[in-house]
C-alpha cells in the first residue's frame, strides 16, 4: 500500500496527494504546538489548587499551578475588596484565558475535514479518468486508462482518510484537555468567589 501511494505523487493525481500533503504539514504543526502546551506546559494539580485556594493561599496556589493558564485568573482576584469585585475580574481574565486556550484547537477537526474531502475529490477525478479510457481507444489503451484512473481514485481516498482519521482523533483528545484546563480556571474562580464572600 505505501508503494501504491508514493506511486500516486507522480501520478494523474500528485496534485491531490500534495494538497493533502500540505494539509498534513499544517495539522502537525497545530498537533505539535498545542499539544505541547496543552498536555506538557499547562499541567497542574488540580485538586492541590483549589485545597490552597480554600484555604486562603493564593500564593502557595500559583505555585502549584506553575504556567498553568489558572494563574492567571487567581492574579486577577488578587487585590479586589469585595467578591463580586474578584468575581468580575476573574470572569473578564477567563474570556481571555479561553481564548488562548482554544486558540487553533479547532483548526485539527478543519484539517480533518479538508484532507478526507481532497481525498475523495481524488477519487471522482480518478473515475473520470478511468471512464474517460473506455471510450473509442484500443484495448490495450483501454485497460492502461482504467487501471490508472482507479489506482488514482483510491490512493488518494486512502491518503486522505489516513491524514483525516488521525487529525480527527487529535482534535478530540486536544479539545478534551482544553476543556479540562478550562474547568480547572473555572473551579477556581468559584472557590475564590465563596471563599471571599464566607470572609
Amino acid at each position: 500500500m505505501l508503494n501504491a501511494l508514493l506511486q500516486a505523487f507522480s501520478g494523474p493525481g500528485a496534485s491531490f496527494m500534495y494538497a493533502i500533503t500540505a494539509v498534513l504539514a499544517f495539522g502537525l504543526a497545530v498537533a505539535i504546538e498545542r499539544g505541547f502546551l496543552l498536555v506538557l506546559q499547562w499541567r497542574a494539580d488540580g485538586p492541590a489548587v483549589l485545597s490552597a485556594l480554600n484555604t486562603g493561599d493564593t500564593d502557595k496556589a500559583k505555585t502549584l499551578a506553575g504556567r498553568h493558564p489558572v494563574v492567571g485568573v487567581i492574579a486577577a482576584a488578587d487585590g479586589q475588596p469585595s467578591a463580586d469585585g474578584a468575581w468580575d475580574a476573574m470572569g473578564a481574565q477567563a474570556a481571555m484565558v479561553e481564548t488562548q486556550v482554544m486558540n487553533r484547537v479547532p483548526y485539527l477537526a478543519t484539517v480533518g475535514n479538508i484532507a478526507t474531502m481532497l481525498g475523495l475529490l481524488g477519487t471522482v477525478y480518478g473515475l473520470i479518468i478511468a471512464f474517460q479510457g473506455l471510450g473509442d481507444a484500443s484495448a490495450v489503451e483501454r485497460a492502461s486508462r482504467l487501471s490508472e484512473g482507479i489506482a488514482t481514485a483510491m490512493s488518494t481516498t486512502a491518503y486522505g482518510l489516513m491524514v483525516g482519521i488521525p487529525a480527527l482523533a487529535l482534535h478530540a483528545a486536544l479539545d478534551s484537555r482544553a476543556r479540562g484546563v478550562l474547568a480547572l480556571c473555572e473551579a477556581a474562580a468559584g472557590t475564590i468567589a465563596a471563599r471571599l464572600r464566607r470572609g
